[in-house]
């Protein structure tokens, strides 16, 4: 009877659907602009007239510490390595950009490092509840299948390795996963719920502004933070790192759960080979248009960041009800009831329903 009730609701909200479907790593981008006038879901900013910057935001990169390319010939291109392109507030644009550099299979034989920016943020980056900040990189979601590796409904987008600094020189990564399986060739394209931990995860591109949302309390057991050298309360720099989608560079998978160890949950026997489109050229490597501070959330239950718990989040928790983590249905945010327990319930519906039309602050002075 509860799963009837919750279809039907679902079925009553009418209009929402879900552009990526299956695997653990299910959840949406953070919108860089909404619409106030549509229930505050995601705007073009390109060309729908009621487009706002996401008041979710509360700060933007405002300077840069270091840009390290990956190689001095791919410097001197002259189009998209302009640093300050990744400063202020995300534009939408899938020029207004700076690329990092790919480097080839030859380079990475002799020692060649994956490109590196380092941005630096005025008002300190928090863990606070929620996410704390996100990366806007360029992908675009793939509207064909090819024989050069393109998936449509897939994203063709490169990866880069997250982390974050309070002095400027020592950096926390944030772990992560990546089960691509192999090679996706230069073309190729990524199912991003095989993706956790890495920039350039969602859509920013052709009408889509979305994020990558990250949360500092992944980092909270990293060595430098346990000893105080890192303090993330107050993260000043984010430094993101390309990542060669050759296989070279590896993930962090074993500190996370393997979804195919249900019920047991026991972590990744190894880490995994990193694939994304590769090589690459012209804008090669990752391509960073911003990285935004988001203000601190509230209410959990508010599962697709507009800053109310309404009825799209309800219809959001109807579609992963019952679902445990790995399984097509599942979505991280809808596990929101004290501890993750990796399975969406009883439990995380009592939680919904305890924060129902609850408002973030940050939405309420808008």
């Amino acid at each position: 009877m509860l799963r009837q009730m919750i279809m039907s609701a679902t079925l009553a909200v009418g209009g929402w659907s879900c552009a990526v479907c299956g695997g653990p790593y299910t959840g949406a981008g953070v919108n860089g602009y909404v619409d106030p006038n549509n229930h505050w879901r995601h705007a073009n900013p390109l060309a729908d007239a009621g487009a706002i910057v996401n008041p979710i935001f509360r700060g933007w990169a405002t300077d840069v510490n270091e840009y390290a390319p990956s190689d001095d010939e791919w410097i001197g291109s002259g189009v998209w390595n302009d640093p300050t392109k990744a400063l202020g507030p995300a534009t939408g644009e899938n020029f207004d950009i700076v690329s990092l550099g790919d480097v080839n299979e030859i380079e990475i034989a002799g020692g060649i490092e994956p490109g590196r920016i380092t941005l630096v943020f005025d008002n300190a980056i928090r863990d606070g509840r929620g996410y704390d900040f996100a990366v806007f990189e360029n992908a675009f979601v793939s509207l064909y299948n090819t024989d050069r590796g393109s998936v449509a409904g897939q994203m063709l987008g490169e990866l880069g390795y997250v982390e974050a600094s309070s002095n400027g020189r020592d950096f926390v990564r944030f772990p992560s996963v990546s089960l691509t399986a192999g090679p996706v060739g230069p073309y190729g394209t990524i199912e991003i719920s095989d993706i956790h931990n890495l920039a350039g995860k969602h859509p920013n591109a052709s009408g889509l502004c979305t994020g990558t949302p990250f949360d500092l309390s992944d980092v909270a057991g990293d060595s430098l933070v346990v000893d105080a050298v890192v303090d993330i309360n107050d993260i000043r720099y984010i430094r993101i790192v390309d990542i060669p989608g050759s296989g070279d560079f590896l993930d962090d998978a074993e500190g996370f759960i393997d979804p195919a160890t249900w019920p047991m949950w026991d972590n990744y026997a190894s880490n995994h080979a990193v694939y994304d489109a590769w090589v690459t050229f012209g804008s090669g490597g990752i391509d960073v248009e911003a990285v935004g501070v988001l203000n601190e959330q509230e209410y959990e239950a508010d599962i697709d960041l507009n800053g109310v718990v309404d009825m799209f989040d309800y219809a959001l928790f109807a579609s992963a009800w019952g679902s445990r983590f790995g399984q097509s249905e599942w979505i991280g945010r809808c596990d929101m009831a004290g501890e993750s327990d990796l399975v969406v319930d009883a439990e995380d519906l009592a939680a919904l329903a305890r924060q129902w039309l609850g408002v973030e602050k940050w939405r309420m002075g808008n």
